[in-house]
């Protein structure tokens, strides 16, 4: 194992620690939405096609493959791509890449489910949406997907067409949270829950507690996911957001490269 960063520095300069991790965040999510509205590559974070070479996103051709009843090679070997990705990244794509999460994921209302009735909920949603793929022969969530709506929105922006269709459906869709009661980037995002089951092959940037920990939940507070780390939580739903090294009271959090078990 070996620990790449590590929480230095005293009170005076805790604030900045904690605002350290959020911006860097912001930062990478517009670069990719402005290298999107550019036109730099082809397509959006949902496929992304650099010359012959493309990127799927797994959910989309889970849709395709369910939707024509048969296994295509082309979307597949894309597909597979976006699984290595994964693997190496963990969930990250929902902390840095999702454009969705500045509007969606931030009920306060949201109710705190836990962690079995959040699986359950997951596996529902999933199994739905492939299942509409394959009675309705078309790939049901892709027209909808914040991820999908967002990206149209700035490929409109940099070719002068018009935003409001985004910005209208994202309306919806954070109408459609509030009015369900749980938070879509925990518990309802289909693809959020195919990343999940990926990200448990990720020995990469995994966050882990080390031997100044003293439980608390100071971790679990701050964490999307509600990852309390003194309680040795499943670490596939880590979005690898590293907020919980920044508020950590003892300097109990480690990064580490790699954690190969």
């Amino acid at each position: 194992m070996t620990n790449i960063i590590e929480r230095k520095g005293n009170n005076n300069g805790r604030k900045k620690e904690n605002e350290k991790w959020p911006r860097l965040r912001w930062g990478v999510t517009l670069l990719v939405l402005f290298l999107i509205a550019s036109n730099w590559f082809t397509g959006s974070s949902c496929v992304v096609k650099i010359g012959s070479f493309s990127i799927n996103c797994p959910l989309g051709v889970v849709q395709v493959i369910s939707a024509a009843g048969k296994v295509l090679p082309i979307f597949l070997i894309g597909g597979l791509f976006g699984i290595i990705l994964i693997t190496i990244f963990g969930r990250a794509f929902c902390s840095w890449v999702c454009p969705a999460r500045f509007v969606l994921g931030n009920n306060p209302k949201s109710k705190k489910l836990t962690s079995k009735q959040s699986k359950v909920l997951q596996g529902a949603v999933f199994g739905g949406v492939v299942g509409l793929s394959y009675v309705c022969h078309t790939p049901v969530f892709c027209p909808i997907c914040p991820v999908g709506v967002v990206c149209r929105g700035a490929i409109a922006a940099g070719t002068g067409g018009s935003i409001l269709p985004a910005v209208g459906w994202m309306g919806v869709l954070v109408g459609v949270e509030k009015l369900s009661t749980v938070s879509w980037c925990k518990d309802l995002c289909p693809l959020g829950t195919l990343i999940k089951f990926f990200s448990r092959f990720n020995p990469f940037l995994q966050v882990k507690a080390n031997e100044k920990c003293v439980p608390c939940k100071a971790c679990e507070m701050v964490c999307p996911e509600n990852i309390n780390l003194s309680h040795g939580a499943d670490m596939s739903d880590c979005s690898k957001c590293f907020n919980c090294q920044s508020v950590c009271p003892r300097e109990a959090v480690d990064i580490l490269l790699v954690d190969v078990k």
